[in-house]
């Protein structure tokens, strides 16, 4: 079933050149994510958003001349009303510019799921969109480990991409451990073996941030492995294993000593620490929400509603931000932006109930690992979730054609 629309005038340009074009921007928009800050362009921004600028225009008109328009589904039209939603806390806002930039960024990370659910309808592509990913995360690990080598901190012994906060940069590459490994189960040949080795450099770049959230999604991320190995073939299992057992390798002995020293604080961090002031800038904002309970305070305006309780950050130019996706949501959007985004996730959960094992597997690690991660960090704009929501959108289709076999050849 298709949206109709009124044809498009015929021009010089094949359709299916015009779609081809939209395709391979979308791929080179998720390919540089994991590494976009690294390029900035002057007057555009990041890499990463003119690619997805590109996309976009060149998509609308290869939408345009097909004359039809792919149906929404409910996550799809969920997220345009969370983008809605935000735009319309301009209107009770405690800082107005930073919801307007706010309500921007939600747009276009809107036009990267609908992107995705466009040109990314078949097994084959859903897998080259995780393919192009990981190759990304391969070279923002390259970046992040060449900034060691060179003895370039990001904070002190801390290492990241240029320009990445080094917890945000672990998410990104954590969030490519669960695609390594389902590409791995259906290649074959020289294949697999990339897929497992580009695991390996993603994991010593996680190492080198230091960060304690994207070491635990990193764990987290072997679930993927837990939920196929009855399936899996005895290469799958061995090549799994040998990375966990290099993962904790690196924890214990190889990685550098200060970043083992700061991983191995997480117990006492979670337990008795302050988890880096966390959990006073947590405090303070649901202080905020008890104020503003419906509406909230505006997208984006959390540090400024903070500002009375906690300061300005020493830091010049920083600002208290959630570092807490969820607690972000409610605080600035309020009961009823917290509804539409918790009606969101249980969409994409109802999806993956209904999809074959592998894709259930694949998709219900990725939210794992994104919700770990986001539990100490304001994502709810950023490209990362954005690309785990429609990865699961354009997976869920392929429950209604029965099981399939992963090969990703």
């Amino acid at each position: 079933m298709k949206t109709a629309m009124h044809p498009a005038p015929s021009t010089g340009i094949s359709a299916s050149l015009v779609e081809r074009a939209a395709w391979l921007l979308l791929c080179a928009l998720v390919f540089t994510m994991p590494w976009e800050k690294a390029v900035i362009l002057p007057g555009l921004g990041s890499i990463s958003r003119a690619a997805g600028l590109a996309a976009f225009g060149v998509a609308a008109i290869a939408v345009w001349r097909r004359g039809a328009l792919r149906p929404p589904n409910l996550v799809l039209a969920l997220g345009a009303v969370f983008v809605c939603w935000n735009l319309a806390s301009w209107a009770w806002s405690l800082d107005r510019a930073a919801t307007l930039t706010r309500a921007v960024t939600l747009a276009q990370v809107w036009a990267m799921l609908w992107l995705i659910w466009e040109f990314a309808r078949s097994a084959a592509r859903q897998c080259q969109l995780m393919a192009v990913y990981l190759a990304g995360a391969v070279a923002g690990s390259s970046i992040g480990i060449a900034r060691y080598a060179m003895h370039l901190e990001t904070y002190y012994r801390r290492y990241a991409a240029t320009g990445f906060d080094p917890n945000d940069f672990g998410l990104l590459l954590a969030l490519s451990l669960p695609m390594a490994f389902y590409l791995g189960l259906g290649a074959n040949g020289w294949r697999r073996w990339l897929c497992y080795g580009a695991a390996a450099v993603v994991i010593a770049a996680i190492l080198l941030t230091a960060s304690r959230t994207a070491l635990i999604a990193s764990f987290a991320a072997f679930a993927f492995v837990a939920g196929t190995w009855r399936g899996a073939a005895a290469f799958q299992r061995i090549a799994s294993l040998a990375l966990l057992a290099y993962l904790l390798l690196n924890l214990l002995a190889i990685a550098p000593a200060p970043t083992r020293d700061r991983l191995a604080t997480i117990p006492t961090e979670v337990a008795q620490g302050s988890i880096n002031s966390r959990k006073q800038i947590w405090k303070s904002g649901a202080r905020v929400w008890l104020h503003h309970p419906v509406l909230g305070v505006g997208a984006g305006a959390y540090p400024e509603a903070v500002r009375p309780q906690l300061g300005t950050p020493t830091v010049p130019g920083a600002r208290y931000v959630a570092h807490n996706t969820f607690l972000s949501v409610l605080v600035e959007g309020g009961v009823i932006g917290f509804a539409v985004w918790m009606a969101l996730l249980g969409c994409l959960v109802l999806f993956l109930s209904m999809m074959p094992a592998p894709e259930r597997a694949l998709c219900a690690t990725l939210l794992i690992v994104w919700a770990i991660g986001v539990s100490t960090l304001t994502w709810e704009h950023y490209k990362g979730t954005w690309l785990v929501f429609g990865l699961i959108m354009a997976a869920w289709p392929q429950a209604w054609f029965g099981r399939r076999t992963v090969t990703c050849e």
